[in-house]
């Protein structure tokens, strides 16, 4: 759970488009916030787990869809989603920052 709520990372992360896919190429709309029951909902996951030792800070976060984000769940540095396979790279130079890649 975040501090933040999707809205609000949403703004700060995408910005003014209301639809996007996901790194795992899944359908997400800014309208469906808040919705658990839309096949579009948007949800806020840690890149690095809370739980493997992540930070709660805008850096740590991606806006990803429901499915997306269950299927990673607390896996890390490597995982699936959507039938592939990612993995996790830290930004050279920072300490909480991450960039997600298919992994090959």
């Amino acid at each position: 759970m975040s501090k933040y709520n999707t809205i609000e990372v949403w703004n700060k992360l995408i910005g003014k488009d209301t639809e996007v896919y996901d790194y795992a190429d899944r359908l997400i709309k800014k309208s469906a916030c808040g919705n658990p029951h839309s096949q579009f909902f948007p949800t806020i996951d840690h890149i690095r787990p809370l739980s493997q030792g992540g930070s709660d800070i805008l850096e740590n976060l991606i806006i990803c869809h429901r499915d997306t984000n269950e299927e990673k769940g607390d896996s890390f540095p490597h995982w699936y989603a959507n039938g592939t396979r990612y993995k996790v790279i830290q930004v050279r130079g920072t300490r909480n920052e991450y960039d997600i890649y298919e992994d090959e």
